[in-house]
């Protein structure tokens, strides 16, 4: 294989990591601002000196971020639950509009229905007067039952046992006469139905004509009901029009006090994120741990610092020089950061350490593969420009994220060069933030530092054995 087809191979695998690195970040939305503060809580960068007023300020911010949290659940719910009311009071109307005309309808028929029963209580009445009459004509002709068998007994007498063929012809039909009229019973039960029957006409003409008694008195009450209830429902109609507009003046009103908790929710959200970070130590609370912090801008200082000085020493090409170079560059990071930063732990530093050494690698690597593409001088312009251009990007995205959001597009571009995630990495050592962004930052710089050593490792090699195969010739 030759040489430059290693460096270009060597090269293009150096991006691997970076780009791996950035499409972990963006799929998973690691911001770099949680390598100083926790997605529930955002927060500026920390503050290169922090103050028990800061911490007191970030507590309170806390608070009422928590409280103006519950607000906008509580309201949340009001507008949903106004929503729903708004939803069943908007057929409201219709429903009362209905029972209005059902009460109407109502109305009108009791009204006929008491044209009606007066009208049978008029003929109920009449139907009364001549059962009555026809009774006591009934029960008055079993008084003349007696009378009429003792004149026929007194007649029968008087004939006797005379043989006349007309009399005895007519005595015949005298006692017929006598027996049927014997017959008639209309005394004892059939005089208690007759009269009962003659009581029960009355008494229903007397319910469906006469005031004063229950059915009449019934009929009459329902219709006034009725015609109470039409006019009520009626008169309320006009008040169910205006408590439905009550319920939607409810509902907009509900909404905008939601949009106000959901702004206010949002503005010490706000407040948050431009307040800097405290932090402690891993365990305690800000009361009572000791206050950890380190700026980013301090972070992306040392790492452009480390980063340039590795470049440097990959350029040399030489080995023993980048052996030199990454304790050198990595001690000398390690006495800024803790000149700098607050707080500073012995756990902090090792992983500030490893961070710097595999960042100076990379650096170191990276120039070499350039070195070995583009040739010494073409190498050498392509590696100041692309430091500059990461230093200005990288720097432009960082101090933005001090104190606001970045969009995802410009933290993707950041996050395709090694100086992003040497800065994420010492940012969340140097403030014991989320464990995510510094696993990521060694993965990519490590993998960066791994691909850089071993491609220069082969590409060595490789020029040995060219060299042994020319002196061979």
């Amino acid at each position: 294989m030759s040489p430059s087809l290693r460096n270009w191979m060597t090269a293009f695998m150096l991006l691997v990591p970076l780009i791996l690195g950035a499409t972990v970040a963006a799929v998973t939305s690691l911001d770099p601002a949680r390598s100083w503060s926790s997605a529930d809580e955002p927060a500026a960068a920390p503050a290169p000196v922090p103050t028990t007023e800061l911490v007191d300020a970030r507590r309170a911010a806390g608070e009422a971020g928590a409280q103006a949290g519950f607000l906008a659940t509580g309201t949340g719910e009001l507008k949903d639950g106004v929503a729903e009311m708004r939803s069943g009071a908007e057929a409201l109307p219709q429903q009362f509009a209905e029972a209005v005309t059902g009460a109407q309808q109502l109305h009108q028929g009791l009204i006929e229905l008491q044209a009606g029963v007066g009208q049978l209580g008029t003929g109920a009445n009449d139907i009364a007067d001549g059962v009555g009459n026809a009774v006591d004509q009934v029960i008055g002709f079993g008084a003349l039952q007696g009378q009429l068998l003792g004149t026929l007994d007194a007649t029968l007498e008087e004939i006797g046992d005379t043989e006349d063929p007309v009399l005895v012809e007519a005595r015949a039909r005298l006692l017929e006469l006598r027996g049927q009229v014997e017959m008639i019973r209309l005394d004892g039960p059939l005089a208690d139905q007759l009269q009962a029957l003659k009581d029960g006409s009355r008494d229903l003409a007397n319910q469906l004509g006469v005031p004063g008694y229950a059915f009449h008195d019934g009929v009459y009450s329902a219709t006034r009901g009725a015609q109470d209830l039409s006019y009520g429902l009626t008169q309320a109609q006009g008040g169910v029009d205006e408590a439905v507009a009550g319920v939607e003046k409810l509902d907009e009103g509900a909404q905008r006090i939601d949009d106000m908790a959901t702004r206010t929710q949002d503005r010490i959200g706000d407040v948050q994120r431009a307040l800097p970070a405290t932090m402690t130590a891993a365990g305690e609370t800000e009361a009572e741990g000791e206050i950890l912090g380190l700026s980013p801008m301090f972070a992306l200082l040392i790492a452009s610092l480390a980063l340039i000085g590795g470049a440097f020493a990959g350029a040399t090409r030489r080995w023993w020089v980048l052996a030199a170079a990454v304790p050198a560059l990595t001690a000398a990071g390690l006495i800024l950061l803790w000149l700098v930063g607050v707080g500073a732990t012995t756990q902090t530093l090792a992983w500030s350490a490893l961070v710097l050494a595999l960042g100076v690698l990379a650096s170191a690597t990276a120039t070499r593969a350039l070195l070995g593409v583009f040739g010494v001088v073409g190498g050498s312009l392509s590696a100041a420009v692309l430091g500059l251009v990461q230093l200005g990007l990288v720097g432009w995205v960082w101090r933005n994220l001090t104190t606001a959001e970045v969009s995802g597009a410009w933290q993707i571009v950041a996050n395709l060069s090694p100086l992003s995630w040497a800065t994420a990495g010492l940012t969340t050592a140097g403030n014991d933030a989320s464990p995510g962004v510094l696993w990521l930052a060694l993965g990519v710089l490590g993998g960066m530092a791994v691909v850089g050593l071993v491609g220069g490792a082969l590409d060595r090699q490789g020029a040995q054995k060219d060299a042994v195969a020319v002196e061979a010739l």
